[in-house]
């Protein structure tokens, strides 16, 4: 007989809670939900105190006291590995990466479908991880768009910058001393990069990432 999976769940709703324990066991005898808390810190406070070893913990991200980010952090700076599967009702890719850097084995919807859960902890302790296709395919896109900024050579990033200013477009070309087509092609490409439609978007993204400063 296998083992049994010990489950810590943490989230504020408690009938929520008291659904997601029920599922839980029915969906795999060798599953079992050992603890229940209502926000982070009562799983800081509590995970050493536990009768049996917790296998994972099933979080969400939005809860009082210590959210699921913060509980995160937490567990990242007390070296705790306990592996950690966020499922929210947020569907934010930010989220979604946030939850990744500090430490997150997975990041599933609280709509999905019952047999995902069951793949999504199986998947979780036999190869370190589970991410839903379309979530990967957004975790993929957004290093991408990491590394290409890392790409940005100094004419792009010149003209990033001069974006920034009050200069038209033609005024741009005459000051890098370069065609009016020419600007207007760094302007498709980082358009296309970065998925922004307009020069308003070229300059809060400038401003977000640091590439100028605010006065």
């Amino acid at each position: 007989m296998q083992s049994p999976i010990n489950i810590v769940i943490v989230d504020d709703h408690r009938l929520y809670r008291k659904g997601l324990t029920e599922l839980i066991h029915m969906l795999d005898k060798n599953f079992t939900v050992i603890a229940a808390f209502d926000h982070g810190q009562q799983l800081i406070e509590n995970l050493h105190n536990l009768n049996d070893e917790p296998h994972l913990v099933v979080m969400d991200v939005d809860m009082p006291v210590m959210n699921g980010f913060q509980t995160l952090q937490v567990l990242q700076a007390k070296n705790i590995t306990t592996p950690v599967l966020m499922v929210t009702m947020i569907n934010d890719e930010n989220a979604l990466i946030k939850a990744v850097k500090l430490g997150a084995r997975g990041f599933l919807s609280k709509e999905i479908e019952p047999k995902e859960l069951s793949e999504a902890i199986y998947a979780i302790l036999t190869i370190g991880y589970h991410f839903t296709e379309s979530l990967t395919g957004r975790l993929v896109n957004h290093i991408q768009n990491e590394s290409q900024e890392g790409q940005l050579n100094a004419r792009e990033m010149a003209f990033i910058k001069l974006c920034c200013s009050e200069l038209t477009y033609q005024e741009i070309a005459h000051e890098m001393h370069l065609s009016p087509k020419t600007i207007d092609g760094y302007r498709a490409k980082l358009f296309e990069r970065f998925q922004i439609k307009s020069r308003v978007g070229l300059v809060m993204l400038a401003f977000k990432k640091g590439w100028v400063e605010s006065d």
